[in-house]
């Protein structure tokens, strides 16, 4: 399969409505998740409510994926990569799978070794949701999809038709046993103007196969594709193997809310994020102040330095972003510690922040239990 790395020429109106609809939807998301997880954290996994409140939250993940599609409509090359284990990204998706009366077996074989690789672990987990959600569309009546991870040595001759270079890869295999695809439909699947012909291949839909592919092949990858007719599909996903299993960047499995007693400063001009947040840090033990600009952020943390641990700030507002307000926060303090918090992307302005000294960053929607870790990791630096 030829490694082609592609270039989005998308108009710069249309890549800022894609942008700014993306950022809208997913304050919206936040603030919705922000609840669904505060209610959740004050129930018993037996109360009758509660596996409707982890419907709830799975709705908005799902949510959260198509706003990610819009933003890789609008730029494809906004990436935060950090080390993660292939195997733990596996076992998140497999848990928020929905497979309810869907007939489907699920065959889940993962390497007995940690399987690292330097990848943004959100867009890799959109990629395995785009692949699984085809192979379920695939089998209608049932059928079963299978997950493979390993890791192995691709040289010469076949790394060659990759268009990789001699090493060592982590390959994610999904397999589905579906009614696969002719020879003509499959080399057209990635192209985000092909359509083919629903009865022929129904699950060929939207622009999830196309994003999936850049997204891989801005990590130095590529997807593997073998599929016929009656005999179903397999797609490998090939990345890159880190040699260093050092600074893991995922959370352990059996995370639990991390509780604090600082003092909060959460800086956001959607009013709806204002009150979930301080919903959340009174439930986590913080004090909280809350404010709508980054002006008045200034003010306050001006007068309250002394007082404030930490900044929780947006990077989309109105009059004064995240940026600025972090440049002129640091005037006051240059080791004051800020959490960035956005429902737009790692832009450029976000990774000058993080250049500059911000100390870290978490994306909207987030649940209360990540919040809770992020929290103390950058009160902690």
């Amino acid at each position: 399969m030829e490694h082609i790395r592609l270039k989005k020429e998308t108009p710069d109106a249309v890549e800022a409505l894609a942008g700014g609809i993306a950022h809208d939807f997913n304050n919206l998301l936040a603030a919705i998740k922000g609840h669904a997880s505060l209610m959740m954290n004050s129930i018993k996994p037996s109360d009758p409510l509660y596996p409707h409140i982890t419907e709830i939250i799975r709705c908005i993940d799902n949510g959260s994926e198509i706003a990610n599609q819009l933003l890789g409509f609008a730029k494809v090359d906004e990436y935060y990569p950090r080390s993660i284990d292939v195997n733990r990204l596996v076992r998140k998706v497999v848990e928020n799978l929905d497979l309810k009366g869907k007939r489907i077996v699920l065959d889940v074989d993962l390497d007995v070794n940690p399987l690292i690789v330097e990848a943004d672990p959100d867009k890799i987990n959109q990629v395995m949701n785009t692949i699984i959600d085809n192979a379920l569309l695939a089998m209608p009546n049932g059928g079963k999809v299978s997950i493979l991870t390993e890791s192995a040595a691709i040289l010469n001759g076949t790394a060659e038709s990759y268009g990789l270079n001699n090493g060592f890869f982590v390959k994610i295999t999904i397999s589905d046993t579906g009614i696969g695809m002719e020879k003509d439909v499959l080399e057209k699947i990635f192209s985000p103007f092909y359509s083919a012909d629903h009865h022929r291949y129904p699950y060929k839909k939207g622009l999830g196969l196309t994003f999936a592919r850049e997204i891989i092949q801005n990590h130095d990858g590529v997807i593997d594709v073998w599929s016929s007719p009656k005999a179903g599909s397999s797609f490998s996903v090939i990345l890159p193997l880190k040699e260093t299993t050092d600074d893991i960047d995922l959370p352990a499995e059996d995370e639990k809310l991390v509780m604090g007693n600082e003092l909060v400063l959460l800086v956001d001009d959607e009013e709806r994020i204002l009150t979930v947040g301080r919903e959340i840090c009174k439930a986590l033990g913080y004090g909280v102040i809350t404010t709508g600009s980054g002006k008045e952020a200034l003010k306050i943390y001006k007068e309250k330095k002394e007082e404030i641990n930490l900044v929780v700030l947006d990077m989309i507002m109105p009059e004064m972003n995240g940026l600025e307000t972090f440049l002129k926060l640091k005037k006051y303090n240059p080791d004051i510690k800020v959490l960035l918090s956005t429902g737009y992307s790692i832009d450029e302005a976000a990774q000058e922040m993080l250049k500059q000294g911000c100390k870290g960053y978490i994306l909207k929607p987030y649940s209360v239990i990540d919040f809770s870790h992020k929290l103390r990791e950058v009160l902690e630096k």
